[in-house]
């Protein structure tokens, strides 16, 4: 036996230059044979265990394995592929900066969504394993759950592994970013306002608060028109509007400089990060600008961005909506 091969007891180059090994180790006691592999052009080598004892299926576990990671590596694809917990691990301490919304709050939440569930399901699988079917498989896992997920949940979540897929395949750790699809829901939805009505509402409204010369109406009108404009740019909920306060509104920039406002929201399906739509940044600056007037200086952030006078949350806006 050679002697830089002496801590095997058992050492074959099946070749004779390095490229397909088998042997086990003398510090072992297991007598399964481990198969070490040089592929050109990739770094380092690719060890994994035949899983048997026997010489002639070590001989071909490893010769079938040389040539098919060889195929890989010249079709530009990746050998070593890390498991999804390492790319998990990796992903989770890309700077803020580097990614492509620039939100602490949005890039955390997303990490935590992957950490609660995706991490728990493929943990150790390699990430050129999370194939399409893999991804269906892990859908229907999901709805199997004692507490089934709403389906904007599941979407949220499917964003969220995106972001990580699509990290790997900048790393080289996969080809291409699978196709990731989740079933609608039950067609329970509320229609949506047609555009035109839409529009004939906005062109409505900012004389519907002068209307009035009521110092209170026109208040309760003012914050009406703006939330109105702002949910329906927004999309949140009742509920999650109500609990709003100007500690959860920020502001980001998008690819194209556009300045964006993001809320975090909390509502009945937990905490979410809702990228606004744009124009949603003036209206919050509207708002804001009228409370500092009415205060005298600027509103706290644990304050309601919709609150009455005194500060407390407004319930309802039916108030707002009667009288000439």
């Amino acid at each position: 036996m050679p002697k830089s091969h002496s801590h095997y007891k058992e050492f074959l180059d099946l070749r004779g230059d390095g490229r397909v090994v088998l042997y086990k180790r003398a510090d072992h006691q297991n007598p399964k044979w481990t198969v070490r592999l040089k592929i050109p052009t990739v770094e380092g080598f690719v060890v994994k265990s035949a899983k048997t004892t026997d010489d002639f299926e070590a001989r071909r576990f490893a010769e079938d394995l040389y040539y098919r990671l060889e195929g890989k590596a010249r079709r530009g694809e990746p050998i070593n592929s890390p498991t999804f917990r390492r790319v998990f691990t990796e992903w989770a301490k890309v700077p803020v900066a580097e990614q492509v919304v620039r939100s602490a709050r949005y890039v955390n939440g997303n990490v935590r969504r992957v950490e609660i569930w995706a991490l728990q399901y493929f943990a150790d699988i390699t990430i050129d394993k999370v194939t399409e079917a893999m991804l269906a498989d892990y859908v229907d896992w999901r709805l199997s759950q004692p507490r089934r997920p709403a389906i904007v949940t599941l979407k949220n979540e499917r964003t969220a592994i995106r972001q990580l897929l699509r990290f790997a395949k900048r790393r080289g750790y996969i080809s291409e970013v699978p196709e990731f699809a989740i079933k609608s829901g039950k067609n329970n939805a509320r229609p949506d306002i047609p555009e035109v009505e839409w529009n004939r509402l906005v062109r409505f409204l900012p004389g519907y608060v002068d209307r009035t010369q009521d110092r209170r109406r026109q208040r309760e009108r003012f914050y009406l028109v703006l939330y109105i404009l702002i949910m329906g740019n927004t999309g949140i909920r009742i509920g999650e509007a109500r609990k709003l306060k100007w500690r959860d509104a920020s502001t980001t920039r998008t690819l194209t400089d556009e300045v964006r406002a993001i809320l975090s929201v909390r509502g009945k399906t937990g905490e979410r990060e809702v990228v606004c739509n744009r124009g949603v940044e003036r209206y919050l600056d509207e708002l804001r600008s009228f409370r500092t007037e009415e205060l005298g200086h600027s509103p706290s952030d644990q304050e309601c961005v919709f609150c009455h006078p005194s500060g407390a949350p407004v319930g309802s806006f039916k108030g707002a909506s009667r009288g000439p």
